[in-house]
């Protein structure tokens, strides 16, 4: 695919995107339970046309893979609580997605000097995180402590990828965001517009992480 083909394909993804988003963001309350479904995964989905397109081999395939499961993982917390307790398997899916991240970026990665103040920075926040939400977390400690050590995989993963990494760790960050706000309002006390926080900056970490994978490398 040329440049130009390119560049009009990201423009018309990106728009699309940000609409089916805001779409659900704006009416996921309203949403009878199979719409929503649909409408919560339908952004991450059209993510894979740009992938397939632009990518090839094996990054293209976990890319893939990381997508799909990242959707399933949408689909089943969507359930949960609705028609049954889905929350456990959303969480597995998503820590398939979070491993597939980050072995890519791994896989793709240069040590960096100048970005080591990344990591530095990260795993404090990491750490206090944990030190809040794993012991909230009840039963859940073993997934949650899986999860949590997976997100900081990918996160300290984008830091040091050869790929746009900036596009990447924003990304990843946001993922870590996104989820750090799941759990302080599942585990430790409901956060007032927690719903729109959760899938608006999850949203923009997908879109932050499959639009750096597909630039060239750095």
């Amino acid at each position: 695919m040329n440049n130009k083909n390119s560049e009009v394909m990201s423009k018309t993804i990106s728009l699309t995107f940000w609409v089916l988003a805001l779409i659900y963001i704006l009416l996921m309350n309203q949403l009878p339970v199979a719409l929503a479904l649909v409408s919560k995964a339908a952004p991450i989905l059209l993510l894979l046309i740009p992938v397939w397109k632009l990518l090839a081999g094996k990054l293209r395939l976990g890319m893939v893979i990381a997508i799909l499961f990242s959707a399933g993982g949408d689909i089943l917390l969507a359930l949960d609580g609705a028609v049954g307790n889905f929350f456990v398997p959303g969480l597995a899916s998503f820590l398939i997605a979070q491993v597939t991240y980050a072995i890519l970026f791994w896989q793709h990665s240069k040590f960096h000097r100048q970005r080591l103040w990344l990591a530095a920075g990260y795993v404090p926040i990491a750490f206090i995180l944990a030190w809040f939400i794993l012991p909230a977390s009840g039963e859940l400690l073993i997934p949650v402590t899986a999860y949590l050590m997976a997100i900081s995989a990918m996160v300290l993963g984008a830091a040091f990828c050869n790929r746009p990494w900036q596009w990447l760790f924003v990304g990843a960050s946001t993922f870590a965001l996104s989820d750090s706000l799941i759990a302080i309002n599942k585990f430790i006390e409901p956060l007032p517009y927690a719903g729109v926080a959760i899938m608006l900056t999850y949203y923009l970490a997908q879109y932050m992480i499959v639009s750096g994978m597909i630039k060239p490398e750095d």
